[in-house]
C-alpha cells in the first residue's frame, strides 16, 4: 500500500512538473513573441517616419557682409544748417532725402589808427603834444590815461589812418568802434565817422554816458559805392568822431578801432551715430567695415569726404581708410563707397557704436547743397548661409552637416529644427566655403542625407 501510494505522489509531482514546464514555456514564447512583435513595429513605425521625412537643400550662399545699418537720430550739423527733411530719409534708397547747406565760415579782423589821417581838430589831447591818433590807437584802451576833446563850441573832425588789413576773403559788414564818454552830465553832440572815397560819413547823433562805453556804427556796404567792401577801400579807409563842447560838457575820446567781417567761404561738416549689432554678428567674426553714401550736390567742383570718429585718436579721421582721397560727384546721384580695412576696430567701439563724418573739402567761395539719400555702414564677413525646406509632413532634426571636395571633407554639429512646410535660412559663422565646386549634405536625426552640389 505505501509502495503504491509513493508512486502516485512521486507520479502527481512529475505531472506538476511537467505543467509548470509548460507554463514557463508559455510565457517566454510570449514574451518573445511580443518583443518580434514590438520590434516589428518600431522597425515600421521608424520606417515609416523615415519615408515621411522629405528634408532638402536648396541653396548654399557665401556672405559676405551683413545688412546696412543706419542712422538712429538726427544729425549733428557743427558747419552748415538743415533745410529739410529728417534722418529717417536717409535710411533708405528710396528717393527721399534730407537736404543741407553750406554755411560760410567767418572770421573777424580787428585795425587801430596808426597815423595821422585828414582830421585831427580837437583841441585838446592829453598827454600834450601826444599825436591824437596816439592817443586813440591802444588795445585795450587805457581811457583817461590818453584821449582827446573837441574843447569847442563849433563842431569839429577827427580822422585817423588805419593799419592794413592781413585777412582775405568777402567782406560782409565793417564797422567803426569809438570808446567815448561825456566829461559831465549833459547833453552834446556825439558822431563816429569813417572817410572813404575822399568823402565823410557820420552816424546819427550818440547819446554818451559820464562813464567810458564803446559804441559802433556798422556799414554792411561800402557807403560811397553801395556795393561790398574790397580790401583796397579798407587799407584807404580813415575812422575817428565828430564833436563839439556843449557849455561845460566836453566829448572825451579814448580809442578808435575797425572790425572786419569777412567770410573764408562756405563749408559744411555733419555727423550721425550708427550701431552695429554685435549679437548678432560679433566683433570676433568682423574683417572690416564700409561705410556707404548716397548723394547728390549742385557742386561738381568740390570733394566729399566720409571720415569715423576714431576711439584711439579721440578725432574724425580717414586714417587707413582704402580711399583717403575724397569723392567727386556728378550732378546725378552718386554713390560713394570707403572701406577701413583692418583699422576697422579703431573706429567701432565694443558695444558696436560708431560715428560717421561727411564733410566737404574745405572752405570755397561757392554755397550750395548736399542731398543725402542714403548713409549706412555694415560689415565685412566671410559666413555661410545655407537654405532647408521641409516638404515632408513632420519635423525634422538636422544634427550634421558635411562640406566636401577634393581635398577635404569636413564635418559639423548641427542642431536645426525644421518644421513641415517651413523653409530655413540657417548661417554659419564657423564655416567657409571652399573655392570651387563642392558638395554640402546634411543629416537628420531619423538618418535620412540631404545632399547639394554646389559649382
Amino acid at each position: 500500500m505505501r509502495i503504491i501510494t509513493g508512486l502516485r505522489i512521486r507520479g502527481d509531482r512529475r505531472g506538476v512538473s511537467n505543467i509548470i514546464v509548460v507554463v514557463l514555456s508559455l510565457v517566454i514564447i510570449i514574451a518573445i513573441t511580443s518583443n518580434v512583435i514590438l520590434w516589428s513595429y518600431q522597425m515600421n513605425q521608424l520606417d515609416w517616419e523615415k519615408i515621411k521625412e522629405n528634408t532638402t537643400i536648396t541653396n548654399v550662399v557665401r556672405v559676405t557682409s551683413s545688412s546696412w545699418f543706419t542712422a538712429e537720430s538726427e544729425y549733428t550739423v557743427s558747419k552748415g544748417s538743415l533745410i529739410s527733411g529728417n534722418y529717417t530719409d536717409t535710411q533708405a534708397v528710396d528717393g527721399s532725402y534730407e537736404r543741407f547747406r553750406e554755411t560760410s565760415a567767418t572770421q573777424q579782423e580787428t585795425i587801430h589808427p596808426n597815423g595821422v589821417g585828414e582830421y585831427a581838430q580837437w583841441t585838446k589831447e592829453y598827454p600834450s603834444g601826444t599825436a591824437h591818433w596816439d592817443c586813440c590807437d591802444e588795445d585795450p584802451p587805457d581811457d583817461d590815461n590818453s584821449y582827446v576833446e573837441p574843447n569847442s563850441a563849433t563842431l569839429k573832425y577827427e580822422a585817423y589812418n588805419l593799419e592794413n588789413h592781413i585777412g582775405s576773403g568777402t567782406i560782409n559788414w565793417v564797422r567803426i568802434y569809438v570808446r567815448a564818454r561825456f566829461t559831465s552830465a549833459g547833453t552834446t553832440n556825439f558822431r563816429t565817422l569813417i572817410r572813404t572815397h575822399g568823402t565823410d560819413y557820420e552816424s546819427s547823433d550818440i547819446t554818451l554816458s559820464t562813464s567810458y562805453q564803446n559804441y559802433y556804427t556798422q556799414y554792411d556796404t561800402n557807403p560811397n559805392t553801395g556795393l561790398a567792401w574790397t580790401w583796397d577801400e579798407i587799407d584807404s579807409l580813415q575812422a575817428g568822431a565828430s564833436g563839439k563842447k556843449s557849455g561845460s560838457v566836453d566829448d572825451r575820446m579814448t580809442a578808435v578801432w575797425v572790425v572786419i567781417s569777412y567770410s573764408l567761404g562756405y563749408e559744411l561738416d555733419l555727423n550721425g551715430g550708427f550701431t552695429i549689432d554685435l549679437p548678432t554678428y560679433p566683433l570676433a567674426s568682423i574683417q572690416t567695415v564700409e561705410i556707404q553714401l548716397r548723394y547728390m550736390t549742385g557742386d561738381t567742383g568740390e570733394k566729399w569726404y566720409l571720415k569715423a570718429y576714431n576711439w584711439t585718436a579721440a578725432t574724425y579721421s580717414d586714417d587707413g581708410f582704402n580711399s583717403t582721397a575724397g569723392h567727386t560727384p556728378t550732378t546725378e546721384w552718386d554713390y560713394y563707397t570707403v572701406n577701413l580695412t583692418d583699422q576697422w576696430s579703431s573706429y567701432v567701439q565694443n558695444n558696436g557704436t560708431m560715428y560717421v563724418n561727411v564733410v566737404d573739402a574745405g572752405l570755397d567761395n561757392d554755397q550750395t547743397t548736399i542731398d543725402i539719400d542714403f548713409l549706412g555702414v555694415r560689415v565685412r564677413i566671410d559666413w555661410t548661409r545655407f537654405t532647408f525646406e521641409n516638404d515632408g509632413s513632420l519635423t525634422s532634426h538636422l544634427v550634421s552637416l558635411w562640406i566636401i571636395n577634393s581635398t577635404n571633407h569636413q564635418r559639423y554639429d548641427t542642431n536645426v529644427i525644421v518644421n513641415s512646410g517651413q523653409t530655413l535660412n540657417y548661417t554659419r559663422a564657423d564655416i567657409s566655403l571652399p573655392s570651387g565646386q563642392c558638395t554640402v549634405k546634411v543629416v537628420t536625426e531619423r538618418g535620412n542625407i540631404a545632399v547639394y552640389s554646389r559649382s
